[in-house]
């Protein structure tokens, strides 16, 4: 958030930001430094350069001490939380931990052509039937769409 690049440790905090030409804020957890945890709020200066405002240290209860992201291996520090179980630095290292664990159970798809695009399923569950969330919604508006027709 501050600019400051290789960190050894960093916060993982609970924000938001607001990217350009968009006016909502988008919640995301977000990693800060410790001068920046020091000052207890959003620096404002950095507030408009960067668009990244937070509230708190993920988490409930007290500061845990440096932990390593299970997927990438950065060292971060959040609040002891019973209801946080994986100890992951963020959201995309979390999908991505759970990617290669489905991986390793050998989650590897169902092999079957793709009701909608005929492409092999190489990837989710071992009953999919599309490829991707694209073609599950085309075949979704296709059965509608003759639904309507019939008079449905």
């Amino acid at each position: 958030m501050c600019g400051v690049a290789d960190l050894d440790v960093v916060y993982v905090v609970q924000g938001s930001v607001k990217y350009p030409k968009q006016r909502s804020w988008h919640p995301e957890r977000i990693h800060i430094c410790q001068d920046c945890h020091g000052r207890g709020e959003t620096p404002v200066d950095q507030w408009y350069v960067n668009h990244v405002r937070w509230t708190r240290v993920v988490g409930r209860g007290q500061l845990m001490p440096p932990t390593p992201c299970e997927y990438c291996g950065l060292r971060f520090i959040r609040n002891a939380d019973p209801l946080l179980k994986r100890m992951t630095c963020s959201a995309s290292c979390l999908t991505s931990l759970s990617d290669s664990r489905n991986a390793a159970r050998g989650n590897k798809g169902s092999d079957q052509p793709c009701q909608t695009c005929g492409t092999q399923i190489t990837t989710g569950r071992a009953d999919s039937r599309y490829c991707s969330p694209k073609c599950r919604q085309k075949a979704y508006r296709q059965r509608s769409s003759i639904g309507s027709r019939n008079g449905r």
